[in-house]
């Protein structure tokens, strides 16, 4: 008996010791991934987030050693699938691209939010920043900001902006141009960018304020007069078109960016290893190519410098949200 329960002790023994070293890799990021990792996006396929993604996923294939899978996951302006996100096995196999907006201003425009931010979010990086653009029909006549303000200030209530969706970035950019410029033009928000394109091009708004990508094909067609960007800087797709500062608003300013994310606990080996890939994306000449080319900037953040964008964003929004007193429907 006693030969047996020896030979049974060492069997254990080295199944524990075989054991063993998986369990640590799981812990310090050795073994991840050892299966395909999904991307998810809170938006239908074709819109900008799901091409941001697209880029990077492929990116990020190789440098993982894995598939990286995009699945869309539409509803709620964002809402929803930032939440499966968040409420996701924090393990490194769901991480999120998503816009900032779902971050920074959906938790002030939406009366109830099924997830905490940044309680409930583990930053990675940063990937991609768009300007918004003002942009005009080229009907209109004016080529220039100030000969837009003297237009609507010379025929008040004769215009109206859209934008792409209400309560979000594009929407609240626009209100912040009417209180800052003093303009006399209605706001008028869309359900996305695409048919506040078609009513621009078609004539049935006069201006639009919106993410550049979607505007670049149709500003170098001569479809769109560009007038400024929400910018700090000039971008390299439009470098004749100046700023809202250059003009005379440095306040105004609405930078957005899409980052990616991951769920509350995720294991520090596991999400220094991502961050890390993302940044090696970022710097891939494809991505950075076909991002430049429709009017976008790959990027890369620390985890750290996000959180620290994050607050700053989300503070601004509130009290833009608060003075203009915008909810989302």
């Amino acid at each position: 008996m006693r030969s047996i329960d020896l030979l049974l002790g060492r069997r254990r023994l080295l199944a524990t010791a075989a054991l063993a070293p998986a369990g640590a890799a799981a812990q310090d990021g050795g073994a991840w991934p050892n299966r395909p990792v999904r991307a998810v996006v809170p938006y239908p396929p074709g819109g900008p987030n799901d091409i941001i993604a697209r880029l990077y996923a492929q990116a990020l294939g190789p440098i993982l050693g894995q598939t990286v899978l995009v699945e869309n996951r539409a509803g709620g302006s964002g809402v929803s699938g930032t939440d499966f996100v968040v409420k996701s096995p924090a393990d490194g196999y769901v991480f999120g691209i998503i816009d900032g907006g779902s971050l920074t201003i959906l938790p002030h425009t939406q009366p109830r939010m099924p997830y905490r931010v940044p309680e409930e979010v583990t930053p990675l990086s940063v990937v991609t920043r768009v300007p918004e653009a003002l942009v005009a029909h080229p009907g209109l006549g004016v080529t220039t900001m100030p000969a837009l303000l003297d237009l609507a200030r010379r025929q008040p209530g004769r215009l109206n902006i859209g934008t792409a969706g209400a309560a979000g970035i594009s929407h609240l950019t626009a209100l912040l141009f009417r209180a800052q410029t003093g303009a006399a033009v209605e706001v008028v928000p869309y359900r996305g960018a695409a048919p506040a394109v078609t009513d621009l091009i078609a004539g049935q708004i006069q201006l639009l304020f919106a993410d550049l990508p979607p505007l670049l094909p149709h500003i170098r067609a001569g479809a769109m007069t560009p007038l400024a960007l929400a910018a700090r800087q000039r971008s390299p797709a439009l470098p004749e078109v100046p700023t809202t500062g250059e003009v005379g608003f440095p306040k105004l300013l609405a930078e957005n960016w899409y980052c990616a994310v991951a769920p509350r606990g995720l294991p520090p080996p596991i999400a220094a290893r991502l961050s890390a890939a993302l940044k090696d994306a970022s710097e891939a000449p494809g991505v950075r190519r076909e991002l430049a080319s429709q009017g976008a900037e790959a990027a890369w953040t620390s985890p750290e410098a996000m959180l620290a964008l994050m607050r700053e964003d989300s503070e601004n929004w509130r009290q833009i949200v608060l003075a203009s007193g915008v909810r989302s429907e």
